[in-house]
């Protein structure tokens, strides 16, 4: 091995560059300016707020958005009860508001070095929590597109699909401190999603009494488009699964 003598080599030490002597006969040591008092309690406190403080940012984003996508399939659950354009924009709002609060997450997580549970599984939940909301505006724009109005088949599925939204946001809650807690949430949000495949089951017999082809067919898409903001229910409730088994 090539004797590296006491050639100076530079680091950066509290803000500034200070020379660094290597000598293969004495343990290695800094020259020049000491630090001054106190600088071992300043780094301290650095690497607290690196990976202390900032780690709790994540998770009140990901309830953040949680919360507000309970607001929307609330609205959306309204608008499919009959509430009408009102309803139907808060559903818009709600989405772009929604999406704010998705940038923010996803800003924060790329400053934060540790998450209570791994940095993937919170992007996918918010990805995949995200897809519901876009799924019920699109239903809303659809429909309007279409000139449909959402009749009893549909209230129920909204009702339904808004009570897993809000299974998934009391999950996100106790996500990473109860996981017990964060399994049952989400197996009560898969039973809602149970309850949203029965309804698009009765909706979909009732159109054989309908001798109307047009009307059969916007109902028929209508109903679908429901029993596939469903299945991304079901997506949000299996990553949270994975999460949970992932930490026992």
């Amino acid at each position: 091995m090539r004797d590296i003598g006491t050639h100076p080599v530079y680091r950066l030490a509290s803000s500034r560059w200070i020379e660094v002597s290597y000598d293969t006969s004495m343990p290695m040591k800094a020259t020049g300016e000491h630090n001054p008092p106190g600088h071992h309690t300043n780094a301290t406190k650095w690497w607290k707020r690196m990976f202390v403080s900032a780690t709790p940012e994540v998770m009140v984003l990901l309830l953040d958005q949680g919360k507000v996508s309970i607001q929307a399939l609330a609205a959306f659950s309204s608008w499919s009860s009959g509430g009408g354009t009102e309803a139907a924009a808060q559903v818009r709002e709600l989405e772009h508001k929604a999406d704010d609060t998705r940038k923010d997450l996803l800003a924060a997580l790329r400053r934060v070095l540790v998450t209570p549970i791994d940095q993937e599984d919170i992007y996918v939940l918010s990805e995949r929590c995200d897809r519901i909301v876009n799924a019920a505006k699109n239903i809303v724009r659809e429909a309007e597109v279409l000139e449909w109005e959402p009749d009893e088949h549909a209230a129920f599925m909204g009702e339904h699909l808004s009570k897993g939204v809000s299974h998934l946001g009391r999950a996100f809650e106790v996500l990473g401190v109860d996981h017990d807690a964060a399994g049952q949430s989400a197996d009560m949000a898969i039973r809602s999603v149970r309850s949203v495949e029965y309804g698009y089951r009765q909706a979909m017999a009732s159109l054989r009494d309908v001798d109307d082809l047009k009307s059969v067919f916007v109902c028929r898409e209508m109903y679908r488009s429901y029993a596939r903001a469903a299945d991304l229910v079901s997506g949000v409730s299996d990553r949270l699964w994975y999460v949970v088994l992932a930490g026992n």
